[in-house]
């Protein structure tokens, strides 16, 4: 967990995408950390979080997992970046802990698990990818992870998890409170386009971005672009989830 800059803004939390770490969005918390008290985790059993105390990984386990720190923190309110993984989380806080979410930024989500198949390979590959080879990364799990020895299991855990979660529908969706933006990229070969598409729909007043010439990684491939919209979004005025212009 990374803590930094406090002020009158609402905090933000970031949250990272599967089997990665709080460092694949560095651009966007140097982005806010001027301005902003910037909160950014690094997911249970990922990164620099120990694979221990649980065998399963599961969204609900995230989700407490970051309102446990906010509580930590005596943060009763957090604005949610979330990329992938932690979009889906950020989506599971503003439906099951609706007072505890402003407004959630959430990039490279989907709703039902059986709807977006990696067009590259398997979820097993796509788990075992890394931007770097391994051994030139200083911030791959290998050399982040209290617990490196885990990898298999922690990585066998996601997979299982992307294979098998979430589950959710337009109640589901319905249940959210907050402003939310459903974001992704055009070129996004993890995430199939009827999925933002449903859940900008099912998300009551809810904006949808498609940001041009990325995918999954947008907020690393063009942080420039990504870290303006997220600004944007962070910095809009709402009405309760009405923006006012």
């Amino acid at each position: 967990m990374g803590v930094e800059y406090k002020d009158a803004n609402t905090p933000v939390l970031i949250l990272h995408g599967g089997t990665a770490n709080s460092n694949w969005m560095w651009f966007q918390a140097q982005a806010l950390v001027k301005d902003h008290y910037v909160v950014s985790i690094d997911t249970r059993g990922q990164g620099r979080s120990p694979y221990s105390g649980f065998t399963e990984m599961h969204y609900d386990d995230m989700t407490r997992d970051a309102i446990a720190v906010m509580d930590h923190l005596n943060i009763s309110k957090v604005a949610v970046v979330g990329w992938s993984d932690g979009a889906i989380t950020g989506l599971d806080m503003a439906m099951n802990y609706t007072d505890r979410v402003d407004r959630v930024f959430a990039h490279g989500a989907n709703a039902q698990y059986n709807l977006s198949i990696p067009q590259y390979g398997t979820f097993k590959q796509l788990a075992g990818s890394d931007v770097v080879a391994r051994d030139e990364d200083p911030y791959s799990y290998a050399n982040l992870s209290p617990t490196p020895d885990k990898e298999e299991e922690m990585n066998d855990a996601v997979v299982y998890m992307w294979e098998t979660e979430p589950t959710w529908g337009a109640d589901a969706f319905a249940l959210i409170e907050a402003p939310v933006w459903i974001v992704d990229g055009d070129r996004d070969s993890s995430i199939t386009r009827n999925q933002p598409d449903a859940m900008a729909s099912w998300t009551p007043f809810a904006g949808q971005l498609i940001l041009p010439q990325v995918g999954h990684d947008a907020m690393a491939e063009d942080p420039t672009l990504f870290n303006f919209a997220m600004r944007y979004f962070l910095e809009m005025e709402y009405d309760g989830q009405l923006p006012v212009y």
